[in-house]
């Protein structure tokens, strides 16, 4: 039998899809993992939870065709008469609830209560919201007139877990948060020490042993130390350089012996990889009407090559031939959906297995936000630079000066990488909730397309399939992508888990 697996502040269900993935290895095959609870608060990510919780109530590639219909827009509903039983178990796995809050915590205890059962162990997973740990959030909160660190709940959302933890004893929990989470501190005392005795201590004195997931840390018989539990995603095939604390807490009933942990990929995979064959998109313009977007592209060139004269001819030149070679046909800026996939790129192994879905003949979620004209002259300028010198450029001093925004942040050099190329061999930086708000750190390296990145190629720069559909509009996705564990890497932190629980 699958073993079931509860997921709060699941987000999008990025560690849930990974977990569900998991193929038993046995002869009788199947889900290793079963996903009974996911449990978030936002509207749109709940429904995103619903519809991957409906897609997974059917065996590996027998999903409906009602479903792909719904992700290519030809229908108003997922599911249809013959499936409607399948779409009410999705809404009873997937919840949308608020921890902490009385009347959603029972109803999350009434569920968890009819999944679970003493005998049979169960895991724990998810991530709680990381806006009072990350660097970037502490900064904003300093920034707060008459802000205590010890008033703010977020410090201690943590707390959810420990009360499932007592209650329902899960043979194995995993937390995700940010690196941030090891140095926050209130008022003066580092909170992830304290985390862990809490956790290790959550259902009775020493209940738990916090086991790092890396190899080169869970196997050297010492104490782990706080990096220990630094998870590079990577180094596991991830095209993405996220580096997130997680958690593996393992019930002391269990012995550790046959413990397989992380081992680091030998194939590392770039932002080329799995986006270099999406159809091409342009960004749409927020400060006037296009009437021709070749038009409108030459502006923005002839603008940036005039504006880089004064700081690199050869990134001046180049932008002046892309001004003269803008194609007739204008791609669009995507949407819901973009048919077709004839010209895709062949994927790297492993990723291509994970990603790809035959039944999916185009693109889902496949949109790129607009922006300012001035902003693709930055993006412009930026993009040629990075395809000329590998890298993106840093502040004032390597922007020309006609192309600076007026920004005080910019003037003190505060924020010299405010316009970051994601660079073609390279992982992608850091996905953010913060795409849903500018794309400045998310260029596209192509500077024929003038954008950020779309929905789907962060999507795809966090592993999540192709035939995983983000609902709720544009900026509701970006953030759902943004907070996610990405799939490819919970996968094979499950089978860690799997590991013990043999």
């Amino acid at each position: 039998m699958p073993i079931p697996v509860v997921d709060i502040f699941a987000g999008p269900g990025g560690l849930g899809e990974g977990f569900s993935s998991l193929q038993r290895r046995d002869k009788t095959g199947g889900a290793q993992y079963r996903i009974v609870v996911s449990a978030e608060m936002e509207k749109n990510a709940a429904a995103t939870l619903r519809l991957r919780s409906f897609f997974r109530m059917f065996p590996k590639g027998k999903a409906p065709s009602s479903y792909y219909d719904y992700l290519a827009g030809r229908r108003d509903e997922p599911y249809s008469a013959r499936t409607a039983s399948e779409w009410s178990a999705a809404g009873r796995e997937a919840l949308q609830l608020k921890l902490g809050d009385s009347h959603d915590d029972a109803v999350l205890d009434a569920r968890l209560e009819s999944e679970l059962t003493r005998d049979e162990p169960w895991v724990l997973i998810g991530g709680p919201p990381c806006q009072a740990y990350s660097l970037a959030g502490r900064s904003r909160n300093a920034g707060v007139k008459g802000y205590q660190a010890s008033e703010d709940e977020r410090h201690y959302l943590y707390r959810h877990y420990l009360r499932l933890i007592a209650r329902y004893r899960p043979a194995v929990f995993i937390m995700e948060n940010v690196t941030g989470l090891l140095s926050s501190k209130v008022d003066g005392v580092r909170m992830f020490p304290k985390i862990l005795d809490d956790l290790r201590s959550a259902a009775g004195p020493n209940s738990y042993r916090l086991v790092p997931l890396v190899a080169s840390a869970s196997l050297t018989g010492l104490e782990p130390e706080a990096k220990d539990f630094i998870v590079r995603a990577e180094d596991f095939g991830a095209p993405q350089a996220r580096h997130r604390v997680i958690l593996m807490g393992v019930s002391q009933e269990l012995p550790l012996r046959a413990l397989r942990p992380l081992v680091p990929s030998n194939c590392p995979a770039t932002v080329r990889d799995v986006i270099g064959g999406l159809p091409k998109l342009r960004s749409g313009l927020t400060d006037f009407e296009i009437s021709s977007w070749r038009d409108a592209a030459r502006a923005v060139y002839e603008k940036a090559a005039a504006a880089a004269e004064t700081v690199d001819e050869e990134v001046a030149s180049y932008l002046a031939r892309l001004g003269q070679s803008v194609p007739k046909k204008d791609p669009g800026s995507g949407g819901r959906w973009i048919e077709g996939r004839d010209k895709e790129k062949e994927l790297p192994r492993g990723l291509a297995q994970w990603i790809l879905d035959g039944k999916v003949r185009g693109y889902a979620n496949h949109e790129v936000r607009p922006h300012m004209s001035a902003d693709l002259e930055r993006y412009a300028y930026a993009a040629v630079f990075a395809e000329l010198h590998g890298r993106s450029p840093r502040g004032r001093q390597e922007f020309p000066k006609p192309l600076h925004p007026k920004h005080k942040s910019w003037k003190a050099d505060k924020f010299v990488d405010r316009f970051k190329v994601q660079l073609w061999d390279a992982p992608s930086s850091t996905l953010l909730s913060h795409l849903s708000k500018d794309g400045h750190y998310f260029i596209h390296p192509d500077p024929t397309q003038l954008r950020s990145i779309s929905v789907r190629e962060a999507a795809r720069l966090q592993t999540f399939p192709d035939n995983y559909f983000f609902e709720g509009a544009r900026g509701a996705q970006f953030r759902q992508v943004g907070n996610a564990v990405p799939p490819f890497l919970a996968s094979q932190i499950a089978a860690v888990v799997q590991s013990i629980l043999d």
